[in-house]
């Protein structure tokens, strides 16, 4: 969406009607200082927000604070009874619908014999043209006008597009690390990611919440499965509170490191500077390599604990004892097994002498009954006396069939056989038995690895510190009053030894954060061995796919963000290079540089990537405009299309700046509306801006108050008149 034409009518010093329209690409007001330049941008924004700057409290502030200043004095002075009326009309064209929409903002007063009688509230109206129609209809609903509004300039976006020249310095300040995370964050499409980043975080919460209601429910413990949860909750909520404590503690080193980086550019001795810079960052990476690496070995230390088998460490004897046990117990086995089965040979035999002239149950068992009772034979007719040999015959015949029932089934040894138990106990400390006696020299190994990192440690830490004496004696060489010098010594001390506060208290933050993470790790291991049953498929599925997608979305949005990162840098770079190509002076390449708490802060590099340090404030101005500016280009063409508005931007700039600037705009927005007083009195800086074939030039024009000399002492008389030049 691009702007047609601005109207106004008795707005500050543009008395009367005036019209001024717009074309694509770099649209220039020229104009002296004091000529009504800001008051053109006052104008748009009067009629976006109601509001106008205010200089002399440096701020934006509404029409009913205001009131009659945005009134023309000439008007004013000439109506001395009446109906006073200020009004600004913008027209803006919607290219994609074909669509023009009509803004104006009225503010109207009585004057009576010169008194004007105040009114509170300007009248706002918006029209609406559809071209291809050629109808037009008055937007009176107010969720529409909010709808048509944020297409024309999304709230979240003006400050990047619409903006004076030393609201520059806020839109990214270096004092604020957050600054051009946020523009990235506002002007690109990260935040898609963040939002499904959150989606599956809230996804992968509740899965795994359900999945834990599945164990509670499914344990055979629930007095310790209980107890498990609320360890949980517990070390959660540490964690979080750990987490927010990482956080602050990386904002807060972000915070001194910057501030000691801002100590040094203020130091005349760049160069010596920058050496000593270079290697001080050289010496921290290493230093940051080496406690991430220590950090890990103590975290493995615990870990080897089970991993290697260190627990075992002192338990030679016991698989001896073991072993000797286990052997007694197999010979009592063996002789109890001996035993019996001798004794079942003796049963075996017995039956078998029983056993001589007929088969088991013949004759049958109610027969040898009656035998016995009638005390006779009845297979040879003979007799047999009660307890006589040949009655007890009848009777052994008897219980024959029972006790070969009883010796077919084997006789069990003990109660319970442990057997193949004791084995695969056995065998087991065989196999570790070896790993044992290898314990003494893996643990010897790691102390020596953690001893030699410490060691070097502590070589850096020194090796700092004798560069951390040269900076401060640098310092207090270089400054210009020997106030000054101890000044800067004094803080540029305090700020560095807080970020070696904020280093060590950030490990440590770290190493508790690993340390409650393996709880964490170990309750959900132990609360899974308690449940009976198997947990559905589906649910274990659920889980995994939504924690998957949690840790995919999270890897995704960091890759997408550094790449964003590297496009936005070399975008910035090439619109660094192009806007100081006419200047000879140093000016280093952009680098956008990650702070420990996740920000970026651009910055500027000599070839070896130590900063310069020393910059003016063009080039500084030049950097944040270049950052700007690589989020809009680096976005392509997205269908968004919005006109960069902006007053005295090259105020501070050199004529080669200006002109690359000019070049650069171009190139980058669609349209540009810029306010700007180079041009006034350098005529030829304003040929080249009419003739530049790389400038994509729109509309030119020059602002002068139409007052006379002696007229100067009030503007009563004040109006301004605009002439184009192209």
């Amino acid at each position: 969406m691009i702007i047609r034409k601005i109207e106004l009518e008795n707005f500050m010093c543009y008395s009367g009607k005036n019209c001024i329209t717009f074309s694509e690409g770099i649209n220039v007001v020229i104009g002296d200082n004091g000529y009504g330049k800001s008051k053109l941008y006052d104008a748009f924004y009067w009629v976006m927000y109601d509001q106008v700057f205010v200089s002399e409290k440096k701020e934006f502030q509404n029409t009913r604070t205001v009131r009659s200043a945005i009134i023309s004095d000439k008007i004013k002075a000439d109506t001395q009874n009446g109906k006073i009326n200020a009004s600004v009309k913008i027209t803006f064209h919607n290219l994609d619908r074909d669509s023009m929409y009509i803004l104006e903002r009225r503010y109207s007063v009585l004057s009576k014999e010169g008194i004007i009688q105040e009114n509170n509230d300007s009248e706002f109206t918006l029209l609406e043209k559809e071209l291809s129609y050629l109808n037009a209809r008055m937007v009176t609903d107010d969720e529409r006008r909010k709808s048509i509004l944020n297409n024309i300039l999304p709230s979240q976006i003006k400050d990047y597009l619409w903006f004076q020249g030393e609201q520059v310095e806020s839109i990214i300040d270096f004092n604020k690390h957050d600054t051009l995370t946020k523009a990235i964050n506002v002007l690109s499409n990260i935040s898609r990611y963040d939002a499904l980043k959150n989606i599956a975080s809230i996804a992968a919460k509740a899965a795994n919440n359900e999945y834990d209601r599945e164990l509670k429910r499914l344990s055979k413990d629930t007095v310790k499965s209980s107890k498990l949860e609320l360890d949980k909750k517990n070390i959660e909520e540490e964690l979080k509170e750990l987490l927010l404590e990482e956080e602050e503690i990386n904002n807060n080193l972000s915070r001194a490191e910057s501030r000691s980086e801002d100590l040094l550019n203020k130091q005349v001795d760049a160069q010596k500077v920058s050496i000593l810079q270079e290697r001080r960052n050289g010496y921290i990476t290493q230093l940051e390599e080496l406690n991430q690496s220590l950090s890990f070995e103590q975290n493995n230390f615990h870990r080897k604990m089970f991993r290697n088998k260190w627990v075992l460490k002192g338990t030679e004897n016991l698989q001896k004892k073991y072993a000797n046990r286990f052997s007694h117990y197999e010979k009592t086995k063996l002789k109890l097994e001996t035993e019996r089965d001798l004794q079942e040979k003796i049963e075996d035999e017995v039956i078998s002498n029983l056993q001589t002239r007929l088969p088991i149950n013949v004759p049958e068992p109610n027969y040898l009954e009656w035998m016995l009772e009638k005390q006779r034979c009845l297979v040879c007719d003979r007799e047999a006396i009660k307890n006589s040999a040949a009655w007890l015959k009848i009777n052994e015949l008897l219980d024959l069939p029972s006790k070969m029932q009883k010796n077919e089934k084997q006789r069990p040894l003990t109660l319970h056989n442990f057997s193949d138990d004791f084995k695969r106990l056995y065998q087991n400390g065989l196999s570790l038995s070896n790993r044992i006696n290898e314990i003494d020299d893996d643990i010897n190994d790691t102390l020596l690895k953690s001893s030699e990192m410490n060691r070097k440690v502590r070589e850096l830490n020194n090796q700092l510190l004798i560069i951390e004496s040269d900076i401060q004696k640098l310092l207090v060489d270089t400054s210009l009053t020997k106030e000054e010098a101890e000044n800067i010594l004094k803080e540029y001390s305090i700020q560095n030894q807080k970020a070696k506060d904020f280093k060590e208290d950030l490990n440590i933050v770290v190493q508790k954060i690993a340390h409650k993470k393996g709880i964490l790790k170990n309750i959900n291991e132990n609360l899974e061995s308690l449940i009976t049953g198997e947990i559905a498929s589906w649910l274990i599925e659920k889980k995994n796919i939504l924690n998957d997608f949690e840790q995919i979305t999270d890897t995704t949005r960091d890759r997408v963000f550094n790449n964003l990162i590297t496009t936005l840098e070399e975008e910035a770079n090439s619109h660094y290079q192009n806007m100081t190509a006419g200047n000879k002076s140093s000016k280093g390449k952009i680098k956008l540089r990650k702070l420990p708490n996740g920000n970026y802060m651009p910055e500027i590099n000599d070839s070896n990537g130590n900063p310069l340090l020393g910059l003016n404030t063009s080039n500084l101005i030049l950097v944040k405009l270049s950052a700007i500016m690589a989020i809009i280009s680096a976005k392509g063409n997205s269908g968004e299309i919005y006109t960069l508005i902006t007053d005295a931007p090259t105020s501070v700039f050199g004529e080669d700046y200006t002109i690359g600037f000019c070049k650069t705009i171009s190139k980058v927005y669609k349209q540009s509306i810029i306010m700007s007083k180079e041009f006034y009195k350098n005529h030829e800086l304003r040929n080249e801006l009419l003739t530049n074939p790389e400038i994509r030039i729109g509309k030119v024009y020059t602002i002068t108050p139409s007052v006379s000399e002696n007229e100067r002492i009030d503007r009563n008389n004040l109006s301004t008149e605009i002439d184009l030049l192209n």
